[in-house]
């Protein structure tokens, strides 16, 4: 009789261990599952996203170069035709009135230069077919030009032989772009260094001499021009870094895979 009640006892323990061995597999491969699906949902997610803002940025840059073609053609057309229309004045007008439109002609080629320069930043001619380099080197000249900033570039010798995707490409010009823009309106600065290296990926680096910002108020206080960023770097799979801190300067590092 006690055999069996030890025996009972025995099987009864035996029994529990194994409906808990039963709930614990159930209750991982449950979770397990759960888990799955997050990762799913969250990689859905991530590829929406990415499928968006691909979308918003292809329609942005189609509008970029329908303004920037038009700016360059008709506007631009249009300050050429005034110019030619005020030389051919220039022999009916009292000298006491050439000076003044002297001055009008100054203001109108500083006026075609400033469109050139706007419809060249919109619609960056000659990129799909010139590549990064020649386009950046092509705007930085300009800028170079206004004497507002200096700007220089170093590149390695291997750089120019990279064949980039043209919508990379496109990236990799706004970010560019969009860092001069950034450093001329708030750093203050007199000098800016871009540099492209080609080690594993494709290396960038965006340095300005300025007064520099407080990172984790700038983290905190992102602007759209910063947000423009990620997310163009964020379509290419580019990572990027930010190193500042206040009176040394911006630094940008972006890494773009190839």
């Amino acid at each position: 009789m006690i055999d069996n009640i030890y025996l009972l006892i025995f099987y009864g323990v035996v029994l529990l261990l194994v409906l808990v061995a039963s709930f614990l597999l159930f209750y991982i491969r449950n979770q397990s599952v759960v888990w799955k699906q997050k990762r799913q949902l969250q990689e859905t997610q991530i590829t929406q996203q990415k499928e968006l803002l691909n979308a918003v940025i292809d329609s942005q840059e189609v509008e970029r170069k329908r303004i920037g073609q038009d700016l360059h053609d008709e506007i631009g057309g249009t300050l050429s035709a005034i110019k030619l229309m005020l030389n051919s004045l220039r022999n009916h007008l009292p000298k006491d009135q050439e000076e003044v439109l002297s001055e009008a002609k100054q203001l109108i080629d500083k006026m075609v230069a400033d469109v050139r320069h706007i419809s060249h930043d919109l619609s960056p001619p000659g990129l799909a077919v010139f590549g990064l380099f020649s386009t950046i080197e092509a705007f930085v000249t300009l800028i170079n030009n206004t004497g507002k900033i200096k700007i220089s570039i170093t590149q390695d010798e291997d750089v120019d032989e990279l064949q980039l995707p043209e919508k990379t490409a496109l990236a990799l010009f706004r970010v560019l772009t969009q860092l001069i823009d950034n450093t001329i309106k708030h750093a203050d600065a007199t000098e800016i260094n871009i540099s492209f290296k080609k080690r594993i990926n494709f290396d960038i680096c965006y340095q300005d001499n300025g007064k520099g910002f407080d990172l984790e108020v700038l983290e905190k206080r992102t602007g759209i021009g910063m947000q423009n960023i990620q997310s163009r770097l964020q379509i290419v799979n580019a990572s990027h870094q930010i190193h500042t801190s206040i009176g040394n300067g911006f630094k940008f590092d972006i890494s773009c895979p190839v």
